[in-house]
């Protein structure tokens, strides 16, 4: 996925770009992402996580208030903004940290369908401080990296994960940013420029959530110069400017989120950045490998100990089939 592209997305969904970056081609199904009846038309039905695969508290919260409404580019600034001041510090927004709770709701494509239901946690703070909780081989893993180190545990598990891997990111240097982004916090302002957004005023109802739907993919400019013509994306936003749901599709994958939390504070408690009180199997490493970590953990979501997700990368030689979308449904 090309670096632009799959950096929005990290600012819709901060922990998004190790999954889309490891996915490699594997069985297609189709797959048609679930609309939603608008909520002038009706009560919608509430969207919420599969609870055998999930815990109860990922269902996404109510928020209070009407769906936002006005210029759907302003709507898009508004989120956008003060997650680029946990992503890329800045004067936009007086925030530092923040708390993301989502679930995997729907797969299709070239993403394997073992992750869907998965559930994680990351707390982000800036600067240089992430920490990512998901489910792994049939336990919680948690990776988090405090400036210019990174732990993880259990420390076994994941060294085991990193020698099975072949195709992990290379190791990068790392700057204030808790993730690798390819912008600036002022430039940050102006992603909404780079897509081209439906001219609807569709409102529809997440969890009880009255939501401003956002949809569309990027100018076509910009999607040819990244070669992300088929990308597209919709957004259910509500009236404090988070996103309930998140749909993304390519030609050759397709994926929705269900997003039970995302709030923001100054900052965390420092003990929010080491390992647990008497923890001993503990991996750690400098900031540089955090990007392999992610990779591996993002990848094995929800897998049990007889998986072997690292046997769904193709070789690097690999090809897509000439038509590896054809299984999808359009984006709706």
């Amino acid at each position: 996925m090309p670096r632009l592209v799959m950096y929005f997305l990290a600012l819709a969904l901060p922990v998004l770009p190790p999954l889309l970056q490891g996915a490699e081609p594997g069985p297609r199904e189709p797959l048609a992402l679930e609309p939603l009846a608008t909520a002038t038309n009706g009560t919608a039905p509430e969207t919420t996580a599969n609870p055998s695969a999930s815990p109860a508290s990922l269902v996404p919260t109510a928020a209070t208030g009407p769906a936002p409404a006005g210029n759907r580019y302003d709507i898009l600034s508004k989120m956008i903004t003060p997650l680029a001041g946990v992503l890329l510090g800045g004067s936009q927004a007086s925030d530092r940290a923040l708390t993301l709770r989502a679930t995997v709701d729907q797969v299709g494509g070239r993403l394997p369908q073992a992750i869907k239901g998965a559930s994680l946690k990351a707390l982000i703070q800036y600067p240089g401080r992430i920490r990512v909780e998901a489910p792994v081989l049939g336990e919680t893993l948690t990776v988090c990296r405090n400036g210019s180190q990174v732990w993880a545990i259990p420390g076994s598990k994941i060294q085991f994960l990193l020698g099975q891997f072949q195709q992990k990111p290379r190791p990068q240097p790392k700057n204030g940013a808790p993730i690798q982004l390819p912008f600036t916090a002022q430039q940050a302002v102006l992603l909404p420029a780079l897509f081209q957004l439906e001219r609807t005023e569709e409102v529809a109802e997440i969890a009880g959530s009255p939501c401003r739907v956002i949809s569309g993919g990027l100018i076509p400019e910009v999607g040819k110069a990244v070669k992300a013509q088929d990308f597209s994306s919709k957004l259910w936003i509500c009236s404090d400017y988070t996103p309930k749901r998140i749909d993304i599709r390519r030609s050759d994958f397709a994926m929705s989120f269900l997003i039970g939390e995302l709030s923001y504070a100054p900052e965390f408690p420092d003990s929010t950045w080491q390992p647990p009180q008497g923890a001993t199997d503990v991996y750690k490493c400098d900031a540089a490998q955090l990007e392999q970590i992610l990779y591996v953990l993002m990848n094995s979501l929800q897998m049990t100990a007889e998986d072997k997700p690292w046997l769904n990368e193709a070789p690097p030689t690999a090809a897509l089939p000439k038509d590896p979308g054809a299984a999808l449904g359009p984006m709706r």
